[in-house]
Formats: structure tokens, C-alpha cells, sequence
């Protein structure tokens, strides 16, 4: 396979026309069409159409989009993998981790990162909100987040860690005492929740529209702290992952039960500009290390954290 024609072809797509990406190619539109006749060829298959509001995916190319990015985006990185050893690592990054997460595991991370990188600045931005858009535009390197989905797209790299349980998380009477509570019961609760924008907020959404009702929103929050005072004085529930639940459920007055069906995924994002490409991949590795290393429950497993 020609990682050219690959180039081109993300290359159309995401310029919305032949046009438009020969011009960002810097080739004649004509040899730009017969690359992507020909990556077509190789398929078998036709990846693109051409509609009224510029070029569209087929179901064939939409299928393999998001592959062709990812295999694009690690081949780009390649080069920032090698360096030499007396060139040390050195650099500031810009991290963000959900409240739960960094309260947890951010400690364990710096220790590790200064001693293998003591050139390597790390700056935390902490909350649940506009982690993915923040990687996006370049404002952080690299976050942890919570996603709905493995198939949403995003203008990073996205390596996903782990499936994680979400559980209803409630005091006194808001909490029902079951094994297991449907997703339909959740959605008309009285609910304590992460602002927008919110992987977790944005699926309870949809799930709701699909129903036809409104979420009863009583409040919002972005930290467990905050959402546990809620939750405490009886404003409504809360629905976030397991390992939130766990660290919640220390306080004595709460209870936490699963929703059947409802989970969602740890994901580490990477910024594609980072300033620091190098220094970004090392705390990539050392986060990733830390994360499959500490339990959020104070235990030696696999971590699987937060809001």
C-alpha cells in the first residue's frame, strides 16, 4: 500500500474537495484525481463522491477513515521517536486529567517523569471539560479522557486504555437499593452531572433524545469533590465510572449501583503539533506505565479511572 495515496486521499477528505487539497499538495488536480482512482483501484472499492456541498465519503471510505488517519498520524510521529543520547529530553507539557484522575495518579506520574526527564516541565490542567477539544486545538499536548464511543473521530491520536462500568451514585433515599438499575431508570432521575462538553454528559444526552425526554439536570459539576457535595445533600444523583464510584463510595452515607449496559472508555489523547513532540511521547509512555500499574482503589491492578 502507497502511503502516498493514503495522504491524498485523507488529504481530500478532509479539505472537502480536489481542489482545495491539490492546492495544500501542491500537485495538478488531474494527478491528484488518477492517485485517488488508483488507491480506489487497490481497494476495490470506491471511497469518494462527489456531492453538492464538495466531496463525500462512501460507506467503504468512511469504514476506513479513521484507520488511514491513525496510520498517517503514528508514521508522522516516527521520527520524534529516535533521539539521541546526548540530546536529553527536555520540554514543557501541557497534561489534562479529569479531577479524580490527577488527585490519584498525577503524584506518582511527576516522580517517575523527573527522575528519567528531569529537563521535562509538566503542567496540569485539571477538570472534565473540553480535555479532547484542548488536544485538538493545541491548547494541551496529551490528556486522559472518558469516551462513549470507539468509533467517534477526532483530530488527534487516540489510543484507548481501558472499558470502564458506570455506575449510579446516589445518598439516602435517591439511591435505590438494587443490584442493578436500566438505563431508562437513569435518565429520569434527578441528576448531578459533568458540564458540557462531556463524553459521558453527551451520551446520556443522545440516550435521552432517543427516548424522547429532557434529562432533569439539578446540577453540574466538574470534580468528584464537588459532585459528591451534591449528591451528599441530596440534590440528585450522579452517574460516572467505576473507579469514581469506588473512591465516592469510601463516604459512608453513599451507595453506588451499576447501570446495566451503560459503560464508556478511557482514552489517552495526543496532540498531532505538539511543541515538544519528543518529551510528549516519553510522558505518554510514562502515563500510560503509571495508569496500567496503580489501582485508584489503592491496590497493585489495572486503574481505571475518572469523571
Amino acid at each position: 500500500m502507497d502511503l502516498r495515496k493514503l495522504r491524498y486521499f485523507l488529504t481530500v477528505v478532509e479539505a472537502g474537495g480536489f481542489r482545495r487539497a491539490a492546492e495544500v499538495l501542491n500537485i495538478a488536480q488531474p494527478a491528484l484525481t488518477r492517485q485517488i482512482q488508483a488507491l480506489e483501484a487497490e481497494f476495490g472499492a470506491a471511497l469518494l463522491v462527489r456531492g453538492q456541498a464538495g466531496v463525500l465519503l462512501t460507506s467503504q471510505g468512511t469504514a476506513i477513515i479513521d484507520e488511514v488517519r491513525e496510520i498517517l498520524s503514528r508514521v508522522d510521529a516516527l521520527p520524534d521517536l529516535i533521539v539521541s543520547q546526548s540530546d536529553p529530553l527536555a520540554g514543557e507539557i501541557r497534561l489534562g486529567l479529569p479531577s479524580a484522575l490527577a488527585d490519584v495518579l498525577f503524584g506518582v506520574l511527576i516522580e517517575r517523569v523527573r527522575a528519567k526527564y528531569p529537563g521535562i516541565h509538566i503542567i496540569c490542567q485539571e477538570g472534565a471539560t473540553s480535555l479532547i477539544e484542548n488536544v485538538e486545538n493545541g491548547t494541551l499536548d496529551l490528556a486522559v479522557v472518558s469516551v462513549a464511543s470507539r468509533r467517534t473521530k477526532y483530530r488527534c491520536q487516540i489510543e484507548y486504555l481501558v472499558k470502564e462500568q458506570d455506575y449510579l451514585i446516589g445518598a439516602g433515599e435517591n439511591c435505590p437499593r438494587v443490584d442493578a438499575i436500566s438505563i431508562a431508570d437513569v435518565l429520569i432521575q434527578p441528576l448531578v452531572l459533568t458540564p458540557l462538553p462531556n463524553a459521558r454528559r453527551q451520551n446520556l444526552e443522545r440516550l435521552a433524545r432517543q427516548q424522547g425526554i429532557k434529562l432533569m439536570v439539578v446540577a453540574e459539576a466538574a470534580t468528584m469533590s464537588a459532585q459528591l457535595n451534591f449528591v451528599l445533600r441530596g440534590l440528585g444523583v450522579a452517574v460516572l465510572p467505576q473507579s469514581v464510584a469506588r473512591l465516592m463510595q469510601r463516604e459512608d452515607r453513599v451507595h453506588i449501583v451499576p447501570v446495566a449496559g451503560l459503560q464508556s472508555w478511557r482514552a489517552l489523547m495526543v496532540g498531532r503539533q505538539c511543541a515538544s513532540p519528543v518529551a510528549t511521547n516519553a510522558v505518554a509512555a510514562e502515563l500510560r506505565s503509571v495508569f496500567h500499574a496503580y489501582d485508584v482503589q489503592g491496590e497493585t491492578g489495572t486503574a481505571n479511572q475518572s469523571i
